[in-house]
């Protein structure tokens, strides 16, 4: 039977627990609990688990009430988001190019970590739009979350003042051994107030306390300063006005420590955005004040210490192409290896930008480079959930910020404040966390607010209706489903069988005085380092290639070339040269006959500089004891010099190690099937948007006939 609440009913808000004369516990107690005993959680390493334990609680206090849950406007669009999250599970083990092939188990509880968080996120949004304003006054959720930023301020002042500080905490005590020494879980439970890092050449300390991660603080003190200024300054007692130019003097601290570029763009938006609302709203006392505290902070600051540090980190801006060669590597990859779903997680990159060997090492651990799909959560988002996915997402908050843009009211401004920070920080940090449940917080209270003030008719967004209608529409769903899934697994059936043979090589190291050499700008030639990579492109040049296919013709040497990979073992000058083919015979005899070219071709250019080397030794000029008449620039022993690199040269460039034997390739048919079955979900999703009647009348008809 169809649940009838009345329009008056459903404009005040939804009932999530009994009257208050029943209710031991305020509604709002979760959140409280959370922000206002954040410290503690910290201490006891509860701050990952806490939320996701409390939105159980929420999710309890929904169930409550499923009949007149509302959902907001938009969350369609974040619901079919989540189903390509689950899909993700599907194409875990899918190798994606330009990453390591092959992994573990990890990766499943990687993608249950980050599940449980989405999770989250989603309680906390459905939560706070389902609760009235006396069950969860916005006065008191600005408190909480201006409280969140005099938390994250002290955090910070710690990572600055005592850097090194860092003890266990009790669930890292009671974790089992094999669990605690998990990185992700070391860093998600071992409290500690600030990471060192090289970011201008010397150890920096980076405040992170009480996050896990230096750029969660700084994503996180920048979405809760909105909040403080309200609440703090324009709301608050007069002790929180008083605190509040004490507070902001003191961030200012760990905000320029933090070396966080991000944060520090999120700060000036936020200048630029108050004095822009002020303006229009034609203001002219906030405007000159503001103006006026601006010019004043500006001042001290530049007259500070704190001014060399910030003009350092400008000047230090090497991460921008790193960072930028990452995120192209990441979408690339996407793009090319599944589109639509993405692969569910991310990957470790197979050597680095500088060299195929490139990794971490003990004394260098940004050697390396990170996983694709990391350093932000939009690409995050692409390498996992798909460019498909990704679209849901953004639409998603585009959405939510068309509905507040407008800022008519303090929610309304304090949400869009949120969005802006949020659509600049997804670029360039992973937001899956705090961040990401305070921008949920914002959408959901300006919801909850415009569906109190009649703005929004709730009726059409209740969860009974959603569920009929999708009851009704299922079929369609379900259907499209299954013929996009066939039509996947039809391609991935015309796939190929690919075999793969690998050779190991150990390469020699070669003294610089036989090394290749390159011409100069004044005509002459200098020695180039041999290293890993120029032997790498040496296996892929046309010459081996050329020997090693018996033919000169370049097509065939193209065809050939596009079948080779070289990768390197990390931080050695072990080569494996890989030749895949749809022969068996054919991957392991041009592997072999690959590496053996390669050493054919470079024993020869060896015997060439050997033969150079011999010549500079005959036409060397003999030293006598007088030196005075030397030409200038006359290297003194250069027989002694030139025979201890005859002596020491190898006769070869390298060794062949071992002879892999030839693997088949999987096929990986997950990625085309999941790939069918989500573009089929999708299609039918937009089916029933585009044809809303479609459902009412199906559901109807099916009410009839029972």
């Amino acid at each position: 039977m169809a649940t009838i609440v009345s329009q008056r009913e459903l404009q005040a808000g939804p009932h999530l627990s009994p009257p208050p004369s029943r209710r031991r516990w305020p509604a709002h107690w979760p959140l409280s609990l959370l922000f206002l005993g954040f410290p503690l959680w910290w201490v006891l390493g509860l701050t990952v688990l806490l939320p996701m334990f409390l939105s159980l609680v929420m999710a309890d206090q929904l169930l409550r009430r499923r009949r007149r849950l509302v959902l907001p406007q938009g969350f369609a669009l974040w619901a079919l988001f989540l189903a390509w999250v689950a899909i993700g599970v599907v194409v875990l083990w899918a190798d994606a190019p330009s990453a390591i092939p092959g992994g573990g188990a990890s990766r499943l509880a990687v993608f249950a970590y980050r599940v449980i968080w989405y999770f989250t996120a989603t309680m906390v949004l459905l939560w706070i739009a389902n609760l009235r304003e006396s069950e969860l006054p916005s006065r008191w959720l600005f408190q909480l979350l201006g409280f969140m930023f005099v938390v994250t301020t002290i955090g910070g002042l710690l990572g600055v003042l005592f850097p090194n500080l860092e003890f266990r905490s009790l669930v890292e005590l009671l974790l089992p051994g094999g669990i605690r020494d998990n990185g992700l879980v070391q860093t998600m439970v071992h409290p500690k107030v600030a990471d060192i890092e090289r970011v201008l050449g010397r150890p920096d300390a980076r405040p992170k306390a009480p996050f896990a991660f230096s750029n969660t603080w700084g994503s996180s003190l920048a979405l809760y300063l909105p909040f403080f200024f309200v609440a703090w300054w324009r709301d608050g007692r007069t002790w929180q006005r008083i605190a509040v130019p004490f507070v902001m003097v003191a961030a200012s601290v760990p905000i320029i420590y933090s070396l966080n570029r991000g944060l520090w763009i999120c700060l000036g938006l936020a200048a630029v955005g108050y004095l822009a609302l002020q303006i229009r709203k034609r203001r002219l006392a906030p405007i000159v004040v503001a103006v006026a505290v601006v010019a004043a902070v500006t001042l001290v600051f530049f007259l500070s210490p704190l001014a060399t540090i910030f003009q350092e980190r400008l000047a230090h801006a090497h991460s921008n192409e790193r960072r930028g060669l990452l995120l192209t590597q990441t979408v690339a990859s996407a793009a090319q290896g599944s589109p639509v779903v993405g692969f569910g997680s991310t990957r470790n990159v197979q050597g680095s930008f500088s060299s195929i060997a490139g990794a971490d090492t003990p004394d260098c651990s940004a050697c390396g480079l990170p996983p694709l799909g990391t350093q932000g959560h939009l690409w995050m988002v692409i390498f996992s959930q798909g460019l498909v996915g990704a679209a849901l997402f953004v639409a998603f908050f585009l959405v939510a910020f068309m509905r507040s843009w407008r800022c008519r009211t303090t929610t309304e401004a304090l949400c869009t404040f949120v969005l802006v920070f949020f659509a600049l920080q997804v670029f360039i940090y992973d937001t899956l966390g705090l961040p990401l449940l305070t921008v949920m917080l914002a959408i959901g209270a300006v919801w909850r607010e415009q569906v109190a003030a009649g703005e929004r008719d709730p009726a059409r967004y209740l969860l009974p209706d959603a569920l009929h209608r999708l009851r009704a529409g299922a079929p369609v769903l379900l259907a499209l489903s299954v013929v996009g899934l066939v039509v996947g697994t039809g391609v991935a059936s015309l796939k190929q069988s690919t075999y793969a043979s690998t050779v190991s090589i150990l390469l020699s190291d070669v003294p610089v005085h036989l090394e290749p050499t390159l011409p100069n700008k004044f005509g002459t030639t200098t020695a180039q380092s041999t290293t890993v990579d120029t032997e790498a492109n040496l296996i892929t040049s046309s010459e081996t290639l050329a020997q090693a296919a018996g033919t000169t013709d370049p097509a065939a040497v193209d065809r050939l070339r596009k079948e080779v990979s070289v990768t390197a073992a990390p931080n050695t000058r072990v080569l494996f040269i890989e030749v895949r083919s749809h022969s068996r015979q054919a991957s392991q005899r041009l592997a072999t006959a690959v590496a053996h070219s390669y050493l054919t071709v470079r024993h020869a250019e060896l015997s060439v500089r050997r033969q150079e080397a011999l010549a500079r030794i005959s036409a060397a000029p003999v030293i006598t004891e007088d030196t005075t008449n030397l030409p200038l620039g006359t290297t003194l022993n250069p027989l002694r010099e030139s025979l201890a690199d005859l002596v020491l040269t190898p006769r070869t460039a390298g060794q062949v190690l071992a002879t892999g034997a030839t693997e088949a390739i999987g096929k990986q048919p997950e990625v085309p099937i999941a790939s069918g079955a989500a573009l089929g979900l999708g299609l039918g999703a937009l089916f029933l948007a585009a044809r809303p009647g479609w459902t009412m009348r199906r559901g109807a008809v099916r009410k009839r006939w029972r």
